[in-house]
């Protein structure tokens, strides 16, 4: 009884849910300050990371991508007007979070379409907005031997509506459902794992990978540097959440710095590795009318 009495004079705390924590210093903070506040944080716990070591070699040469050539090439527009139409058809973007801005996802389909790799890879399935606009551009050449595939990662079970992840991104209709009603189903494998998990050991495996998670910066170093270790020669790597010198884009007021960070630091260590920004598009990246894109092309000096 004496032992019971003391364990309720002291009670455990109460646990506090970071994200609610989180969420709350955002909102009381001026977005500047917190954005600051940020990147301190995360470009201290980046600087504590274990280095990396990453052969830049199967990425192009800077010198030798044209975004216009990719954007606008022949027959370019044609294909986009008849995949908008289908995707329209079965997907609405979120007007808020968790969804790539429906400009970035065209851009997306473009450099599918022209690149045309075979073994896929994308980081964070989502709502499956990427996702859909992958697998449309690989529609248009799935005859090709060998068939186009897409694996697609996410920590959660983006295909289950019970999930936390399907609340957590509001999800009204699974990816898989989305990709079935375009007849797409059957080239996307979705995978539950963390990305670190899912690439380490990889080696020359993807033609394409699409870094589209917003992760902190350590995590956003080390996914950088396997996906470049796991791609073929002449591969590409294409990162949303990309902001030059982690600075807004347009009018915008928040940034995520991450991925310029873990850029700059796999360079300071001798990586000869770029960031190639899409920047202004040719049609509109997000609601509002802004041609500003924050999607980046991985590429060698």
């Amino acid at each position: 009884m004496t032992t019971l009495k003391k364990a309720n004079r002291n009670p455990a705390p109460p646990r506090v849910d970071t994200r609610v924590l989180k969420r709350l210093v955002r909102n009381i903070l001026p977005a500047r300050v917190h954005g600051a506040l940020r990147r301190a944080v995360h470009g201290w716990r980046l600087n504590r990371a274990p280095v990396m070591a990453v052969d830049v070699t199967p990425l192009p040469k800077a010198a030798e991508v044209s975004f216009p050539d990719i954007l606008c090439g022949d027959g370019a527009a044609a294909g986009w007007e008849k995949a908008k139409t289908l995707i329209g058809e079965v997907y609405e973007y979120a007007l808020r979070t968790h969804a790539t801005d429906p400009g970035s996802c065209r851009a997306i389909y473009h450099l599918v379409r022209h690149f045309q790799p075979r073994a896929l890879l994308e980081i964070g399935a989502n709502r499956g907005a990427s996702t859909l606009h992958v697998a449309m551009a690989m529609r248009e050449y799935r005859d090709a031997d060998p068939p186009p595939r897409l694996v697609t990662l996410d920590i959660f079970d983006v295909n289950n509506p019970a999930s936390a992840g399907a609340k957590r991104y509001r999800i009204a209709t699974p990816p898989r459902e989305l990709l079935a009603q375009l007849d797409c189903d059957g080239m996307v494998e979705f995978s539950i794992a963390r990305s670190t998990d899912y690439l380490s050991g990889r080696v020359g495996e993807f033609d394409f990978i699409l870094i589209d998670h917003a992760p902190i910066a350590e995590v956003a170093y080390r996914d950088i540097a396997l996906a470049i270790n796991a791609l073929r020669p002449g591969g590409q790597i294409l990162i949303h959440s990309y902001f030059p010198g982690g600075k807004p884009l347009g009018d915008e007021e928040r940034v995520n710095s991450d991925s310029h960070l873990a850029v700059g630091r796999l360079s300071r260590e001798g990586a000869r590795l770029v960031a190639l920004p899409l920047g202004e598009l040719p049609w509109p990246a997000k609601r509002g009318g802004s041609n500003l894109s924050s999607l980046a092309l991985l590429a060698r000096e």
